[in-house]
């Protein structure tokens, strides 16, 4: 019940709509360190890599610079302080986290994944 409550607040926390705006309005608010949503964050530089022309009218396009450095300057800003295992708040069994991560089984292979995706969310027929 604790574990569904927690995949509930994961699941809002990192729905999709309106370009993740529930996890940016978060994370706005957290302060170092944090672990930032990689995924998210390589898709904002791919658009703004490939969304905006680098030289136009033979000019630098500074603005995509600024957004490529915003993004960068927000990683940086997850990293700025040391992070202290002892200083967690919310962890209630750090060594049952750690036994997790350190055993941590990841599936890289796409069919595999789509197999699974495909086997917990059933399509509408």
């Amino acid at each position: 019940e604790q574990i569904q409550e927690t995949v509930k607040e994961f699941r809002t926390l990192l729905d999709p709509t309106r370009n993740h705006r529930t996890y940016r309005l978060a994370v706005s608010k957290q302060e170092s360190p944090f672990i930032p949503f990689m995924p998210l964050l390589m898709k904002d530089m791919t658009f703004i890599f490939e969304g905006n022309k680098t030289i136009i009218d033979g000019l630098i396009n500074f603005e995509k610079m600024h957004m490529i450095a915003n993004t960068i300057r927000y990683i940086r800003c997850a990293r700025k302080e040391t992070f202290v295992g002892d200083n967690l708040p919310l962890v209630k069994n750090r060594a049952d986290i750690r036994h997790y991560v350190r055993n941590l089984h990841v599936i890289d292979n796409q069919r595999t994944l789509s197999q699974l995706s495909h086997r917990l969310e059933k399509r509408p027929e």
